[in-house]
């Protein structure tokens, strides 16, 4: 099943409600999701907004990712981006099979994933170039642009000035009343482990008479993807197929790393029991279109804001997930809804820094609950299927606050309670994490050794 190439979706009538300027200048580094989505957000509430991104233009690697209904929700202020949305996503179908090809529950919709599938709100499929390309169209209908070939090397912040900055590679150096970072993560160290991951057409994989037959779509037009789970192995067979292996140390986080699909055969000769369709499938991959994508290890990073709050960290800048969490272009996307709400209640140019650190505030718990959740989704994903045991519990636990959280209602209910808390210390607890909760900072390292001991983490609560 195909999705409409953005450029070819006519577009609905569009009725855009922007705030009234504010005088706010603001500068993004990286046009990413989370870099695109907050520039879109700035305009929206009045600010005047430029966008910097080192690549020499736009974005056309990568496979493809989930966003989930509170990322969706954002859309309700931009009508075409929401009509996009719907038009360029993939309506999928998932079942679970192991290693050897045997299939361990029959298809299911993606709100089966959910703690309560009859109500659960729609999962969406996205193309990653499709959808930074509709994000991208967005821009330039409002005006904006995003300046490529512009890398960030450093950022400042003058705090009697009242503004931070960017400096770029060769030395310019720009101000704004605000600077996001929406590149550069925090340093990391290697989980041991890589995955391969890859996205082509499908008409290719689909010559090989196997391997059509056996990723037939459905009498009503869907496909399934069939996420595959072993001792070392998840895949996603057909539409996105990666598989989990054992870091060479050779690799780096980069869509520019391309390996030949040879190297994914060297590894799955060594699975016992590995079925000859997982191969199959793999030699059908296009030569240059296969990654080999470290998996890397990020602690919490609990300050967003530099210590004069102009500068301020978002998206991946803030807070890297896991690919197994399914969660980063969703929480990039809360953040920009957030933030800009925070700039339009401080009002003015003189309370940026109230806005800054109240969405920081809001937002850490929630993506850091988000994180832990991708590490032991991770773990279980990797961990081999038993015969007889349910393969539910091999499969994703996405809980209702996940999905229904509203991030721009969430800052204009809590913005002012979070800014007494900060100067006055009142107290303020947050509710946008599982019902329960009393956070507790944690490490990678400790949540994986308390969870092998059997002790309580902060994985637990009610996370449905």
């Amino acid at each position: 099943m195909s999705s409409p190439n953005p450029a070819d979706i006519v577009a609905a009538p569009q009725v855009l409600k922007r705030s009234p300027p504010n005088g706010l200048s603001v500068l993004i580094s990286g046009a990413g999701v989370g870099g695109l989505m907050t520039a879109l957000e700035c305009w929206r509430v009045g600010c005047d907004v430029r966008i910097f991104e080192r690549s020499q233009g736009i974005v056309t690697t990568g496979d493809s990712f989930t966003i989930g209904a509170s990322a969706i929700d954002a859309f309700k202020n931009w009508p075409e981006l929401r009509h996009k949305n719907e038009a360029i996503a993939y309506h999928l179908m998932v079942s679970c099979c192991k290693h050897n090809g045997k299939q361990l529950m029959p298809p299911m919709e993606f709100s089966a994933l959910t703690s309560d599938p009859a109500n659960a709100p729609r999962i969406y499929r996205h193309s990653r170039p499709w959808f930074h390309a509709i994000l991208h169209d967005q821009l330039g209908k409002v005006g904006l642009s995003v300046e490529y070939g512009m890398e960030a090397v450093d950022f400042f912040e003058d705090e009697q000035a009242g503004c931070g900055g960017v400096v770029l590679q060769n030395g310019p150096r720009h101000e704004a009343d605000l600077n996001l970072v929406a590149g550069m993560p925090v340093p990391a160290v290697s989980s041991g482990d890589a995955i391969f991951r890859t996205a082509y057409p499908v008409e290719l994989a689909l010559k090989d008479p196997v391997v059509a037959d056996r990723f037939q779509l459905r009498g009503d037009g869907r496909s399934v993807v069939e996420l595959w789970v072993g001792a070392f192995t998840l895949g996603y067979s057909a539409i996105r197929y990666p598989d989990v292996t054992q870091d060479t140390g050779t690799i780096e986080e980069s869509w520019a790393h391309r390996v030949h699909p040879d190297e994914v055969l060297k590894f799955t000769s060594t699975i016992p029991g590995w079925s000859d369709i997982g191969d199959r499938v793999i030699k059908t991959i296009p030569h240059d279109q296969l990654v080999d994508w470290k998996l890397m290890w990020r602690d919490p990073q609990p300050q967003w804001t530099s210590p004069a709050a102009r500068v301020v960290q978002l998206g991946d800048a803030a807070h890297t997930f896991l690919p197994s969490s399914g969660k980063g272009a969703t929480q990039a996307i809360e953040d920009a809804a957030s933030l800009a709400a925070c700039i339009l209640i401080a009002g003015d140019r003189q309370s940026v820094p109230n806005a800054t650190r109240v969405h920081n505030l809001l937002r850490f718990e929630r993506v850091s609950c988000l994180q832990a959740f991708g590490v032991v989704n991770r773990s279980k994903a990797s961990t081999k299927a038993k015969d007889g045991e349910d393969p539910k519990k091999k499969l994703v636990r996405v809980g209702k606050w996940m999905l229904e959280h509203d991030p721009e209602r969430y800052a204009w209910e809590n913005y002012h309670q979070a800014l007494a808390h900060l100067e006055h210390g009142t107290p303020f607890q947050n509710t946008n994490t599982p019902k329960g909760l009393v956070y507790k900072p944690w490490t990678i390292e400790g949540l994986l050794e308390a969870q092998g001991r059997g002790e309580a983490t902060i994985l637990d609560g009610d996370w449905n």
